[in-house]
């Protein structure tokens, strides 16, 4: 049984409006899922970047930052549209799946690789 559909039971207004709609009750399942990942996800990090700082110290935790926002400004330039354009192209030429999706894997790969040695060499 999915996660909403059990709390879907128990509150009768959620029963009646699931009832005899599987759609919605996959939609309902669904956000609840995306819910819980998120929440799940910004536990983890709010502990991670605990142990990080506690880890580092202040000097070095406001050095490992500095140098992960100056490389997030550069990420949303890094892909440039690359993802709109493969979607499209492949839509447009199915049969050039092969060739589009490894052509886009290998720059995503080397766009990572600049990236981290950058991140690497502010770090330092």
């Amino acid at each position: 049984m999915q996660m909403l559909s059990k709390v879907a039971v128990k509150v009768p207004y959620l029963r009646n409006l699931t009832n005899n709609r599987p759609t919605l009750q996959r939609v309902l399942d669904n956000i609840g899922w995306l819910t819980f990942d998120k929440i799940f996800r910004l536990g983890v990090g709010l502990f991670v970047m605990g142990w990080i700082a506690r880890y580092l110290g202040p000097e070095q935790f406001g050095l490992w930052n500095y140098a992960i926002a100056f490389t997030s400004l550069f990420t949303a330039f890094a892909t440039l549209g690359l993802d709109g354009i493969v979607v499209r192209e492949l839509v447009k030429h199915p049969e050039r799946k092969g060739e589009l999706l490894g052509t886009s894997f290998l720059y995503i790969i080397m766009k990572k690789i600049v990236l981290v040695k950058n991140h690497i060499r502010l770090s330092i």
